[in-house]
């Protein structure tokens, strides 16, 4: 994301260009044993190695379950049944 009020835009779209470059993604992956958000940067990674984001939990990714904002009924998940409380 950028701030509406960038004060110098095009260098912010530069850092964000270069953050999603695959071998730095693969690098800060295999650093902080998280995966990429480039899958690209799963393979040919020197730091990361082919093997690095199925090992950090890429084939998992089917299994998060994502923020949802509550509304007025109830939320549920599987087995869990989160209720509303007004207040």
């Amino acid at each position: 994301m950028m701030h509406v009020d960038a004060p110098h835009p095009n260098c912010a779209y530069k850092w964000m260009e270069w953050s999603l470059n695959p071998k730095l993604q693969g690098d800060l992956a295999a650093w902080f044993g998280s995966v990429p958000a480039v899958p690209a940067a799963c393979k040919g990674n020197e730091l990361l190695t082919d093997a690095g984001c199925a090992t950090n939990g890429f084939n998992d990714f089917d299994k998060i379950w994502f923020w949802r904002t509550p509304t007025a009924s109830a939320v549920t998940a599987p087995g869990i049944v989160f209720p509303i409380v007004n207040g």
